[in-house]
């Protein structure tokens, strides 16, 4: 086994994921001398993404911990006990001079095998309300790295809190308003909408463009990024559909005028470091209210449109109004930029290499 390995642990979605695969190239690049393994899931969009990557990898069969009454309360304990001690033998393994944790029910089983061998953990929690497994990790961490400058960690915590930002991948600037347009086989002379539904998706985003695709059409054309299985049946010239994309959202997010998405902390980093104008729909009622949390604090700040779930009729007025007012788009691009700063990855690497120096 090489030397100096940190573990990146998280998962469960590619919100996760993403973050995670940009510092670890930020701590090569600062560090060669530290060698990455990841530690996912088995859903095929992250094993996919880390091949791409050429990343090295193992996965685990963590359970995510049931909410509300679920079968899962029953499989959950056995899959846990599972997870942790594949989780240990992967620490024992390997001994990792520090585990990485970007969140998510992944996480939690690495961290906890490796606080239990004495490795040294640093969270990286993005939203502005940490999730139950980042509140769990957070109290064996050494630093906790966040993305919003406002955390509702609790008080105890506080002192090891440092914002960072939310880490973004390199291939996120590197989009071609040219390629965007060239993929989508869209003239260019027409104002683009972009609508994400995040890594999974979103019915109700779906559903909303089908019920107004047509007004829609009038005022854009419009990408479509439906999730996995979620595609609707619409087809036109100036439509251009997709479950997911990879390596072509760059150019994507380079050719788009103005975004629809959920208030996803992974979405709305990349679209603050790009400076895109977006139209907020926060998924209500998902842990701990997080993305309604996000959309409230942007929106105080003009750095995006919050536009609630139980309002999407509104879709089409609201983003006539935005198309037809480029200054205000970028006022809010440069508005999110402010709130959710760039060069997140560099600065959590920084905190990983100053948690392994040596202390005098």
């Amino acid at each position: 086994m090489p030397k100096n390995v940190i573990i990146f642990s998280g998962g469960g979605s590619s919100g996760h994921l993403m973050p995670s695969l940009a510092v670890a190239d930020a701590v090569t690049k600062k560090n060669p001398a530290f060698t990455p393994l990841f530690i996912c899931s088995s859903r095929a969009d992250e094993v996919e993404a880390l091949t791409a990557a050429g990343q090295k990898f193992v996965i685990i069969h963590a359970g995510k911990f049931p909410r509300g009454f679920s079968p899962r309360i029953i499989s959950f304990p056995f899959l846990f006990v599972i997870s942790f001690i594949e989780s240990l033998v992967h620490v024992l393994r390997t001994r990792p001079v520090l585990i990485m944790s970007k969140g998510g029910f992944v996480s939690v089983p690495v961290c906890l095998a490796g606080f239990v061998v004495r490795v040294p953990v640093v969270l990286h929690s993005s939203d502005s309300v940490p999730s139950l497994s980042d509140r769990i990790i957070g109290r064996i961490a050494r630093t906790i790295c966040t993305g919003f400058p406002e955390s509702a960690f609790p008080t105890s915590l506080q002192k090891k809190a440092v914002q960072t930002g939310n880490p973004v991948r390199p291939s996120v600037f590197e989009g071609s308003h040219a390629a965007g347009q060239r993929i989508t086989g869209f003239s260019g002379r027409r104002p683009v909408l972009m609508i994400i539904g995040g890594s999974q998706g979103s019915v109700a985003l779906n559903e909303a463009i089908e019920k107004n695709f047509q007004a829609l059409l009038d005022l854009a054309d419009i990408i479509h990024l439906t999730g996995e299985g979620k595609m609707i049946n619409r087809q036109h010239a100036r439509y251009f559909p997709r479950t997911t994309v990879l390596a072509e959202l760059p150019h994507l997010y380079g050719f788009a005028d103005l975004v629809v998405t959920r208030a996803g902390a992974g979405v709305l980093s990349e679209l603050a470091a790009l400076k895109k104008a977006a139209i907020v729909v926060p998924l209500p009622g998902v842990a701990h209210d997080h993305q309604v949390k996000n959309a409230e604090f942007l929106a105080t700040r003009q750095a995006v449109e919050f536009l609630a779930q139980d309002r999407l009729s509104d879709l089409p007025f609201v983003v006539s109004t935005l198309l037809g007012d480029s200054a205000k788009r970028a006022a809010m691009g440069e508005a999110l930029s402010k709130a959710l700063p760039a060069n997140a990855a560099a600065k959590v690497a920084e905190m990983i290499l100053d948690v392994l120096a040596p202390k005098s």
